[in-house]
């Protein structure tokens, strides 16, 4: 008997795996107040429930891409993409580029695109296919109790503070993700901040076949704008492709050194470029109303993330919509870029006393607004023509909303609200 051990559009596609793979099992939460375990062989946890919770003392817990990894067939392939930072989009590029390679088919994009991997593996097993390319998206949480999932390839894209509020420090929030990278066969595709970052935090990271990028003249696979080099050469121009700020040069640049690693063709892969379009509700650029641009950047949840998105944009035009709740991510390096590009920002939710406070000190207009449509409405208020109205959360929703998919909503719906007055 097997224990799912949370509720919810995720579970139940791992309910509906057991399901078919002939596997009892229960979904139950918090809220059930169990208090004998035993009858359960495996708990397979959210990654979500911090390791506090008193399942963990029973020693069953395991996370689904261990438990659904067995049920793969030995043929796929498997390229991991995780860290901080720059996830998603590094995954979507990956994702499009095999797929206009091997085929839809083949081709699977799973987790953090409300693709679950048991749903992932399901799929494979109904429709009987043998081999292919999975391109996962893993958080810290996910990656904690990894022991049997294996990957391919594996990516770092980047590492900084984050998720304090559920790793006890940063020595822990790195163990974790290097589980990913110590069970990647092939290799590991590492951003050399990743080491110096670590390096900076008196933390080791010591792993084999390693290839490291950045944007620096001395490695051979770097960014130099507007080019992405790789193995010494210049070999993607991103003016020609439809991701044209410096973070997403970095993006490129990790997804083609798998693709170097692979093999495919250089020459169809400027092609494949030119057909892949931003990810949504990554800087997506949501509509027009009176010359003011509405962005949703509903996937930023951390201070690296907000930085990307202010750097996308000029001096002194944007009105930002975020929030920050406590979960002990730092912000001091935002302020000189608050400073330089935020000329009004409308905050919601939780901790926003605390931020409030400091923009005060450093004279930048702000509103503190109850619901999304408020904040929507004032951020109009206080734009002018050519303004960027940005969306870019700064922190999860913590029952604010639903997820980032409700949050993208709620900010389009108040969008349209306007757009309907005038």
């Amino acid at each position: 008997m097997v224990l799912i051990y949370w509720k919810g559009k995720v579970w139940n596609s791992l309910k509906e795996f057991c399901e078919y793979n002939d596997i009892d099992s229960e979904i139950k939460d918090d809220s059930d107040y169990i208090t004998d375990f035993s009858k359960y062989n495996k708990i397979i946890a959210s990654p979500w429930i911090p390791p506090t919770n008193s399942i963990y003392k029973t020693w069953k817990v395991i996370w689904d891409l261990d438990f659904c990894f067995d049920y793969l067939p030995k043929w796929f392939k498997i390229i991991s993409i995780s860290w901080t930072d720059w996830k998603s989009t590094t995954a979507w590029i990956m994702y499009n580029i095999l797929k206009q390679e091997f085929g839809d088919e083949r081709t699977f994009l799973s987790w953090n695109f409300d693709e679950p991997f048991s749903k992932t593996v399901l799929d494979i097993q109904k429709r009987w296919i043998r081999s292919g390319w999975i391109v996962v998206e893993i958080s810290s949480f996910m990656a904690y109790n990894i022991e049997k999932y294996t990957s391919t390839y594996s990516i770092f894209t980047n590492f900084e503070k984050d998720h304090q509020n559920w790793h006890p420090d940063m020595k822990d929030y790195l163990d974790s993700k290097l589980n990913i990278f110590r069970n990647t066969t092939k290799r590991s595709i590492v951003n050399s901040q990743v080491l110096n970052k670590a390096k900076e935090l008196w933390l080791d990271i010591d792993l084999p076949n390693m290839r490291l990028f950045w944007a620096w003249n001395d490695l051979k696979d770097r960014v130099e704008l507007p080019f992405v080099v790789i193995s010494w050469r210049k070999k993607y121009d991103i003016r020609e492709t439809n991701f044209s700020w410096p973070y997403n040069a970095l993006n490129i640049l990790a997804a083609s050194i798998v693709w170097n690693e692979t093999k495919i063709c250089s020459k169809r892969i400027k092609g494949y470029l030119r057909n892949i379009f931003w990810l949504p509700h990554r800087i997506e650029l949501y509509k027009e109303i009176n010359w003011i641009s509405f962005i949703d950047d509903s996937k930023s949840t951390s201070s690296q993330s907000l930085k990307a998105a202010l750097e996308t944009f000029e001096d002194n035009r944007i009105v930002l919509i975020a929030w920050w709740s406590d979960k002990w991510d730092t912000f001091d390096q935002l302020w000189d870029l608050f400073k330089k590009k935020v000329k009004h920002a409308e905050f919601i939710w939780q901790t926003r006393e605390m931020i409030w406070k400091v923009f005060l000190e450093n004279n930048i207009s702000f509103h503190l607004s109850d619901s999304m449509a408020e904040a929507v409405k004032t951020a109009y208020d206080n734009a002018k023509p050519w303004d960027i109205i940005l969306l870019s959360p700064w922190c999860a929703s913590f029952g604010l909303f639903k997820d980032y998919l409700d949050r993208a909503n709620k900010f389009k719906e108040s969008v349209d609200a306007i757009a309907e007055i005038d």
